[in-house]
């Protein structure tokens, strides 16, 4: 027996012992990718489907199934939000194509990112999505209003007129929130208001024509009862029918004022220049003087020491009704011994801030929306006993509009009531001029 051949054989069966151990573990990494190449295709087919299937219906193990199973999830969330906010964006779109009104959307170079249906009838150029908004509209007032929106805080309003078109458009445009999520820019409304303006114009013109057409008999009917009034025997009823027609002749005045006012040709027709404003305080307390003593009333005015910051530029005639109707207005509601009335006037950066506080019975906040209204009163219990047209605080609230400033009231009952004005100073060219 040759013991030299055993090292040999040992050898010979290590090397086949290695051999069949490789192949093992090459069999098992070649299933195991096998497998897991079979789960990454059959997750990637699962993603694919839509909606993506539920991950009950799967049968899942191990660290691959817990994969497919958190991506499953994850995909059917992100599908629910898709389909959320497709669904919301759809019916958001079906709601502002049934406004009336034009929309526009636009980013912060003023490229349409939306138009509602309105919109894209109004201005017939074909598919104007992310076109400038001054390629559609063709007039520059549009995109200067969303620009002064861009600018500021709040909304935007003015009224347009297109190109050769007779029709008139009010337009808003403001920023858009940031709430929102869409990124910069801006929002534009537009609203035809031709036939408005068309049946207030008629309206404005039939209220003007009446009362121009009024004026005449009331003056000869006034004259008649005048002579009418020497003789003793109808004194009494004379001076009934002179008081109600004074009071007609004041309301006849009155509306022809709001409807100079209110007039399209309004603003030319004011006689500007620049005045003191405390010119108007002191002739209408002259003015009012009877009926202050009459009431012991106390009148007490705040104004700028210093001339040139009372220097104010508009309608002298309509300040002095401002001013004479708000007071008058205050002694009329407040007949009772007592009533203390305080103006203040100040100029607050370059604008002027009125106010005209008394301490009477105030108005109720339920009033308070209405008292600008054309013959609205506050106690219509009094409206006998208060003499007056109901038209004092409808002339004051044009008056200030007509010059561009804002009028509001507050007011506590059985404490106070504060009228509080709002104007823009005379622009310094017109100052030059007026020095």
């Amino acid at each position: 027996m040759n013991l030299q051949n055993f090292p040999v054989l040992g050898a010979i069966d290590f090397g086949n012992s290695l051999t069949v151990i490789l192949a093992v573990i090459c069999l098992a990494l070649f299933l195991r990718l096998r497998f897991l190449f079979k789960g990454i295709a059959n997750l990637t087919a699962a993603i694919k489907q839509s909606p993506a299937p539920s991950t009950k219906n799967l049968r899942l193990t191990g660290a691959l199934g817990n994969l497919t199973r958190a991506t499953l999830n994850h995909v059917t969330e992100a599908d629910l939000q898709r389909d959320s906010a497709n669904g919301s964006r759809q019916i958001q779109k079906v709601l502002l194509d049934g406004v009336k009104d034009s929309l526009f959307i636009v980013n912060q170079n003023q490229e349409i990112r939306f138009a509602n249906k309105a919109a894209t009838e109004l201005f017939d150029t074909g598919d104007i999505l992310g076109r400038p908004l001054i390629e559609v509209c063709l007039d520059h007032q549009f995109t200067e209003t969303v620009e002064l929106a861009m600018q500021t805080d709040g909304p935007i309003q003015d009224q347009v007129k297109l190109n050769n078109d007779k029709r008139t458009f009010l337009i808003e445009a403001g920023k858009v929130d940031p709430s929102y999520q869409i990124g910069e820019g801006a929002w534009l409304m537009i609203r035809d208001i031709s036939s408005e303006l068309h049946a207030e114009q008629i309206r404005q013109d039939f209220v003007a024509n009446a009362s121009h057409e009024l004026r005449t008999p009331l003056s000869i009917i006034k004259g008649y009862l005048e002579m009418m009034s020497r003789d003793p025997r109808h004194a009494n009823g004379v001076k009934v029918m002179l008081k109600h027609t004074d009071r007609l002749t004041r309301i006849v005045d009155d509306m022809l004022m709001i409807s100079r006012i209110e007039s399209p040709d309004g603003d030319q027709m004011q006689n500007k220049a620049v005045f003191d404003i405390g010119d108007c305080v002191y002739d209408m307390i002259e003015q009012l003087k009877p009926m202050i003593e009459a009431q012991k009333a106390v009148i007490k005015f705040n104004l700028p020491p210093e001339p040139e910051q009372r220097e104010f530029f508009g309608d002298r005639f309509y300040w002095d009704q401002i001013f004479f109707n708000l007071v008058e207005n205050a002694l009329k509601q407040n007949p009772a011994p007592g009533l203390k009335i305080t103006i203040k006037v100040e100029k607050v950066s370059g604008r002027f801030e009125i106010r005209i506080i008394d301490n009477g019975v105030g108005i109720p906040s339920a009033d308070l929306p209405d008292i600008f209204k054309r013959f609205y009163r506050v106690d219509k219990s009094h409206a006998q006993t208060i003499k007056g047209t109901g038209l004092g605080l409808s002339i004051v609230k044009r008056a200030v509009e007509a010059h561009h400033g804002t009028i509001s009231v507050t007011s506590q009952p059985g404490a106070s009531t504060s009228f509080n004005i709002s104007l823009p100073g005379p622009p310094a060219n017109v100052l030059e001029r007026a020095s």
